[in-house]
């Protein structure tokens, strides 16, 4: 290979290189024609609750067994490689209503919805066909909560390819697929969990000690 052709391979493989590494992805969150967000008790997820995007390893049957039954916020957010929330490479949010960088229920369609983007996230933040998951909370700070809703599909829910995108909506999720929640058909609601205080599940260990020795 003469000099010149070298220099001109060498430039294309730059090139190639260069744009593989700035390529991005975009992911939309929709719940419009679809369930919209509600309390364990069907009530309508206030504006500006918190809904983050991001992964679990929810394949995991360990992992899966945490989420769908752990209480402690910190464990459950270890577990998980968030999307936005200001983290190097993990995009931007574009969203009505947000405050920050964070989703938030901003009742786009009607009260309970949601609808937004996260744009500019390097195409390298998370593996091509990683599965998504809404990680859904009825409060503005997420580690204050006291109900939460972990929502994924068995498919259609996958980290794009670069320069590609990916919809997250809420008509997509099947009741299997819940990790923490529920689904109600009838009024078309994707419900959270309770999640109990620390001390209120201290206290139901005592009264069911107290009952046991009481039967001794």
């Amino acid at each position: 290979m003469n000099s010149r052709l070298f220099v001109q391979a060498l430039v294309a493989l730059c090139l190639t290189a260069s744009a593989a590494f700035g390529a991005t992805v975009s992911i939309t969150v929709s719940s419009n024609f679809g369930p919209c967000y509600t309390t364990s008790t069907d009530q309508l997820l206030t504006a500006g609750s918190i809904v983050r995007v991001g992964y679990f390893n929810w394949n995991d049957s360990g992992v899966r067994s945490i989420l769908s039954t752990s209480n402690d916020f910190a464990t459950l957010d270890a577990l998980f490689t968030p999307l936005a929330e200001s983290k190097p490479n993990s995009g931007t949010v574009l969203q009505t209503a947000a405050p920050g960088q964070n989703m938030v229920i901003n009742d786009q369609f009607e009260a309970g919805h949601i609808f937004g983007q996260i744009e500019n996230i390097e195409s390298t933040y998370l593996p091509t066909t990683t599965d998504l998951v809404l990680w859904v909370f009825n409060s503005s700070t997420a580690s204050a909560a006291t109900e939460w809703g972990i929502f994924t599909t068995s498919t259609g829910w996958e980290f794009p390819a670069a320069n590609g995108s990916q919809t997250l909506a809420s008509i997509e999720v099947e009741e299997s697929n819940i990790i923490r929640g529920s689904f109600n058909s009838v009024d078309q609601h994707l419900r959270l969990a309770v999640v109990p205080e620390p001390s209120g599940i201290l206290l139901l260990l005592s009264c069911a000690l107290a009952v046991r020795r009481r039967r001794r």
